[in-house]
């Protein structure tokens, strides 16, 4: 069964007794505030970089609390940043200013895992719509970074809006640009074939099913920079982690643009899944890849 913390975010697995999760408080630098999960290594592991791990479009840290404490307990200190309007936020959901804004958010998150634990560098980690900001990041401000691990990265997807409506959001980010729409993923089996967790899906009531018109085009303007970006522009160590029953992204397409964009360098993996991979009932391999490709620098 699902579990959930004394503030009614919903854990998709139990946390283990022995790796405290932490609630902390991240100040974005408009000043407005998001939440960071903070996975505290058990006192016997042998301690790596610290990992800063980045949802998806409708997810947030609750998702994968399974990944995340199996990279705790493999020694990275693991913080889960909490996107602006998604999670527990109750005003400005599914609301970002721009692309720019978005980017400026993760270099706090960055900022805010190197001060806590006086760590140069950290480790990236990116789950759909979080592996293309992470990747947009990157690009651009790849310094205090060791390594890029992207599960399914919503990169290349397959499930898109109809031209219509993107005619639609593209007109009222002119005129009215917190005017919402539906994001398109709002059937559960989209993301997983396991029950137990569909069920988990359709309870979850901190998923997000909405966006606003200025967040929609600022998600097009960073599939812009990924898409202008000359071949071999990401440098850092990247490993992609793709779902074979992937219904969501289309894989062949990822595997493309991350040859191109790293000239040829990233590492790929496929494991026999659907797209949200932490939710097979079993995902201990999908653990041991994760963890193996965070800790290669």
């Amino acid at each position: 069964m699902p579990f959930s913390n004394d503030r009614s975010l919903r854990f998709a697995r139990p946390p283990a007794a022995d790796i405290p999760v932490r609630r902390e408080t991240l100040r974005l630098p408009d000043g407005c505030e998001t939440l960071l999960l903070r996975h505290v290594p058990p006192a016997s592991a042998d301690r790596g970089l610290p990992v800063l791990y980045v949802h998806g479009i409708q997810s947030h840290p609750g998702w994968f609390m399974g990944s995340a404490q199996a990279l705790a307990r493999a020694g990275g200190e693991v913080f889960q940043v909490t996107r602006r309007g998604s999670g527990e936020a109750a005003v400005g959901r599914g609301d970002a200013a721009s692309a720019g804004q978005l980017l400026d958010d993760l270099t706090a998150a960055v900022d805010h895992v190197t001060a806590r634990t006086g760590a140069e560098r950290l480790a990236l980690v990116g789950v759909s719509w979080g592996g293309k900001l992470l990747v947009a990041w990157a690009l651009e401000a790849p310094r205090p970074a060791a390594s890029l691990t992207l599960v399914a990265p919503g990169i290349v997807p397959i499930v898109d809006l109809p031209l219509r409506t993107k005619l639609g959001i593209a007109a009222a980010g002119l005129c009215c640009p917190r005017s919402r729409f539906d994001i398109p993923l709002n059937d559960v089996s989209l993301f997983t074939d396991d029950s137990a967790m569909r069920e988990y899906l359709r309870g979850d009531r901190h998923r997000l099913h909405r966006a606003t018109a200025r967040f929609l085009v600022a998600s097009a303007m960073l599939d812009r920079r990924l898409a202008r970006a000359p071949k071999a522009a990401l440098r850092l160590p990247t490993t992609l982690l793709l779902a074979r029953r992937d219904r969501i992204i289309n894989n062949a397409a990822t595997r493309d643009a991350l040859e191109r964009l790293t000239g040829g360098r990233v590492k790929v993996f496929e494991l026999d899944a659907a797209h949200t991979i932490e939710f097979e009932p079993d995902p201990a391999a999908f653990h041991r890849l994760l963890c193996q490709a965070v800790g290669e620098r």
